[in-house]
C-alpha cells in the first residue's frame, strides 16, 4: 500500500475511479475529464492516490478554506473491488496533513460518515441534489432581470459577497459544455450569481454554482436550467 501525490499521469485511473463509484465526470465527445483536470490544477487543492499492488486504487482531496490548517474533503473514493482494506484512511490522513479543522459534506454512505468522524471532522454541510421540471416552476418576479457575465466579473461578486476567490472554480465551468455565468439583478443592484452547463448523462442542464448577495437573502430568487429568471 502506497499514498502519494497525484500527478497528470494518473488522470485516467482517477477518472476510472470516480466513475466507478457512481460519479459521472465525462462527457460524450469531451475529451478527457474536465473535473479531473480541475482537481489536478486547483490552486489550494492537495489531491492523492492510493496504491494497492502497484496500481492507483484511490484518490482524496481536500482544499484550503479560508486558512491553510483548515481544510475541506472535495473527494474520496476507492475502486469498489479494493475496498476495505485500510486504503482510504490512508489516503484521508494525507490529505488532511496539516490540518487543525476539517470539514465536509455529510455523505450516503454510512462507512464514509465514520470514517470521517474517527479523523475528527464532522460533516457541517448536507449535500443535497434537487431536480425541478421548469414549466412548474412559479413565474419569475418581474423586478429579477438576469445577464451574462464572465469568470472575472462572477469571481468579483463573488469574493466581495463572501471573501472566497473562486476564480479557478468559475473558469473550471466556463470550460464544461455549454457553459453559461449569468447574474441576477433586483430592482438594478446586483443580487446573485451562478454557472450552468449541460448535463452529463440525461437531457436539461445542471447549475454548478449559485451565490446570494448577502442584502438579498430575505428575497426569493429562481434559478432555472437555462440559467436564471
Amino acid at each position: 500500500m502506497n499514498v502519494r501525490l497525484a500527478t497528470r499521469a494518473d488522470l485516467a485511473a482517477i477518472t476510472a475511479i470516480l466513475e466507478a463509484n457512481d460519479e459521472p465526470v465525462t462527457w460524450p465527445g469531451v475529451e478527457r475529464a474536465p473535473y479531473v483536470e480541475h482537481l489536478l490544477s486547483r490552486p489550494g487543492l492537495r489531491l492523492v492516490v492510493g496504491e494497492l499492488d502497484g496500481s492507483v486504487a484511490g484518490v482524496a482531496g481536500t482544499i484550503e478554506f479560508g486558512r491553510p490548517d483548515r481544510r475541506f474533503l472535495t473527494d474520496l473514493y476507492v475502486d469498489p473491488g479494493r475496498q476495505s482494506r485500510g486504503l482510504g484512511r490512508q489516503m484521508l490522513d494525507a490529505a488532511m496533513e496539516g490540518a487543525t479543522e476539517r470539514m465536509t459534506f455529510s455523505s450516503s454512505d454510512r462507512r464514509a460518515l465514520a470514517a470521517y468522524i474517527r479523523s475528527g471532522m464532522r460533516p457541517w454541510w448536507p449535500l443535497l441534489y434537487l431536480e425541478a421540471d421548469v414549466p412548474l416552476l412559479p413565474p419569475p418576479d418581474t423586478s429579477e432581470e438576469k445577464r451574462p457575465a464572465d469568470v472575472a466579473e462572477t469571481a468579483r461578486l463573488s469574493r466581495a459577497w463572501t471573501d472566497i476567490d473562486r476564480t479557478a472554480d468559475f473558469a473550471h465551468y466556463a470550460s464544461l459544455p455549454d457553459a453559461a455565468g449569468f447574474v441576477v439583478t433586483l430592482d438594478g443592484h446586483d443580487a446573485a450569481l451562478g454557472w450552468a452547463c449541460r448535463e452529463i448523462a440525461e437531457p436539461g442542464r445542471w447549475l454548478n454554482h449559485a451565490s446570494i448577495a448577502p442584502d438579498a437573502v430575505s428575497i426569493t430568487i429562481t434559478f432555472t436550467s437555462d440559467g436564471a429568471t
